[in-house]
């Protein structure tokens, strides 16, 4: 099997650039190329990437930061795992500020944020139908940033923005596998809708697709576990 951090410096136009570096690593683990749980070896990477290990010590604390990355006793870097308690607790606290948000945009009917969410909506559609999973994530992601901003909550947004940072590598993962999820549509325009509806629909839409969110996340899990177990030798 080819290694994969092979070809990842291509991207890199200057040495010892962290920022460039932690790009490069970044779309390499949220396009699955760099899957859960594999080791970074420093002294590859900076061979690969044509930068120092101290650069690449530098870029692997930024997606730390992020929750794509963390460090293990005796293996260094590692690309960080998705777990069930960690997606439950995410989407625990996702579901208390986004239904703050959808009580705030239910009293207030901003025009101006229900716009922005249709057009994302329109984007996210279109994304999915052609198979475009970063434009697909990078839609979800601002389709509901922008529905918290109806609480006017500087702290709010912040906390959902962290939040929406440690499930990136799960979205990216699960996104790549709607397919062997069994997800076919996207039901963005259905929460559109109740939002627009009464506060009680809104709450109960919007807490069904969390829910749905979160559930397809565990199936994903379950899928990467048996696909692991066919695939480790026995013996």
């Amino acid at each position: 099997m080819d290694d994969p951090i092979i070809g990842l410096g291509a991207s890199i136009q200057r040495q010892s650039t962290t920022d460039q570096a932690a790009e490069a690593l970044r779309q390499a683990i949220l396009s699955g190329r760099l899957p859960p749980g594999m080791p970074l070896r420093e002294a590859a990477l900076a061979t690969e990437l044509g930068i120092s290990r101290s650069t690449v010590r530098e870029a692997a604390r930024t997606l730390a930061s992020e929750g794509l990355v963390n460090h293990q006793m005796n293996r260094g870097i590692v690309v960080a795992d998705i777990t069930g308690p960690d997606i439950a607790d995410i989407y625990a606290a996702r579901t208390a500020v986004e239904l703050t948000a959808a009580d705030a945009l239910t009293t207030t009917r901003d025009p101006e944020i229900y716009a922005g969410l249709a057009d994302l909506v329109d984007r996210i559609e279109h994304a999915f139908a052609h198979g475009d999973v970063t434009a697909a994530l990078d839609g979800d992601r601002l389709f509901h940033t922008t529905l918290v901003s109806a609480t006017g909550s500087p702290r709010l947004r912040r906390f959902h923005a962290q939040l929406q940072q440690e499930q990136r590598l799960a979205l990216a993962l699960a996104e790549r596998s709607r397919r062997e999820l069994g997800r076919l549509t996207d039901d963005h325009r259905q929460l559109l809708d109740a939002l627009h509806g009464s506060p009680e629909e809104a709450r109960a839409e919007l807490t069904s697709h969390l829910r749905a969110g979160a559930a397809e996340l565990r199936r994903l899990l379950d899928l990467l576990a048996h696909r692991n177990e066919r695939e480790t030798p026995r013996g």
